[in-house]
């Protein structure tokens, strides 16, 4: 029988807290990355680009996600980066992305002296719209970026249909997402080419690194020279560097670490998805309170468990609701992604697009980033919360999350639920 809890029953007014255990962690590296290293070490010099462990990289990569390349990369941000570069993106193009999302979206548009176009996220999202998308694409649109956030999936469908009309460019952001999916088709391989992170709080961790996947061979290689100082490292390269390019390549030693974490990957994506799914199935019939919306047939990574506060259900916004389900023992938290076009460099853009000498899109115009320009971004975190999760967190524990989040409704709507 349901309990109708009151708001001295709550935590935060020294009730007793739902879940007093400690939040379930443990390791993230394991021996196996400690004698990859041991093996790779105790060899010759280790090679400067291309050696044993990143082309054994390169291999797995394209095996798990069914990808003809892969090019392991630095990092995240310089993954994107050269993901752009492959897609044709230079000096004056304009790439819409979503405005919440973390700075490693934006780097590269800036590196390559091009323009971000901020498209609005849904009303009770975190994803980009795609209607929103369709009202900011211009004859200057180059790519579009969908920004799969917290191992969410964008409408890549809609995103498709947009970029086949109007003859773009797709590059999928899928820093947060690995082995996340759409209608039983990972993310990042809707595209023409995807970006992912492999830093220390992805789903995946090598210390530092990125790599991008594609089905072209000629933005393949495009990406690989650009990424390697466009050195003549594969047949067909150029004999001397023929454009300029950055030295962004992965390192051997982060490749070793990463194929070991690779394959521990999907069990780790089974575990995340067991923790989001069995979540979801608890938040039903609570009201004021829903998951994350979701495109039919997709299956998220769950970097968080994402979701929705109705403010005119439950009389709070999602910060004041996760403050109140944190104390019963949940590490929850409200807006998950911060608002880019609030921070300090595209205010400075906005008043003056020449105020950075080493960013010269030349196309910018004064007054192109007032702070309202996504509305429904710009308010995402009065209405998104989420619970932190990694791969060590149980279905026992989903279950006290929405607990949690049923008594802190039960105690504000002051009825049974």
């Amino acid at each position: 029988m349901a309990k109708a809890w009151k708001k001295s029953d709550l935590a935060i007014n020294g009730g007793k807290p739902v879940h007093a255990e400690s939040w379930r962690t443990g390791p993230f590296h394991f021996s196996a990355e400690i004698a990859a290293l041991k093996d790779l070490l105790s060899g010759p010099a280790l090679p400067l680009a291309r050696g044993k462990a990143v082309m054994a990289y390169r291999d797995a990569l394209q095996k798990l996600y069914g990808m003809k390349y892969a090019i392991p990369t630095s990092s995240g941000s310089t993954a994107i980066h050269v993901a752009l570069f492959a897609a044709g993106v230079g000096a004056g193009d304009e790439v819409i992305v979503s405005p919440l999302t973390d700075y490693g979206s934006i780097m590269g548009i800036f590196q390559l002296n091009a323009i971000p176009v901020f498209a609005d996220v849904q009303p009770n999202g975190l994803l980009m719209d795609v209607r929103s998308v369709a009202e900011k694409i211009t004859p200057h649109t180059r790519a579009i970026m969908p920004v799969h956030n917290g191992g969410y999936a964008v409408d890549m469908a809609g995103i498709m249909k947009l970029a086949r009309k109007h003859k773009v460019m797709v590059v999928e952001d899928c820093a947060q997402s690995h082995l996340a999916s759409l209608n039983g088709k990972y993310l990042g391989t809707f595209g023409h080419i995807g970006a992912w992170s492999t830093n220390e709080s992805k789903h995946m961790k090598s210390g530092e690194g990125g790599f991008v996947l594609t089905n072209d061979r000629e933005m393949a290689e495009m990406a690989d020279l650009f990424s390697d100082k466009c050195y003549p490292r594969f047949p067909g390269a150029p004999p001397t560097p023929a454009f300029p390019a950055l030295n962004v390549r992965m390192s051997d030693v982060n490749a070793a670490l990463a194929l070991v974490q690779l394959e521990r990957l999907p069990t780790w994506t089974v575990q995340r998805q067991a923790f989001g799914v069995t979540f979801y199935e608890e938040l039903k019939g609570i009201p004021g309170i829903q998951p994350h919306p979701l495109p039919k047939g997709a299956m998220p990574s769950f970097w968080w468990s994402l979701f929705v506060v109705d403010k005119e259900v439950l009389g709070v916004t999602a910060g004041e609701f996760c403050e109140m389900v944190r104390k019963e023992g949940i590490p929850a938290s409200a807006g998950p992604q911060r608002y880019v076009p609030a921070w300090e460099v595209f205010r400075q853009l906005h008043k003056n697009p020449k105020v950075f000498r080493t960013y010269c899109p030349g196309r910018l115009k004064k007054g192109s980033y007032p702070l309202d320009v996504a509305p429904n971004a710009m308010t995402a975190g009065e209405r998104l919360g989420a619970i932190t999760i990694t791969q060590h967190n149980t279905v026992g524990e989903a279950r006290a999350s929405a607990r949690a989040v049923r008594k802190v409704a039960s105690a504000l709507l002051g009825k049974a639920l």
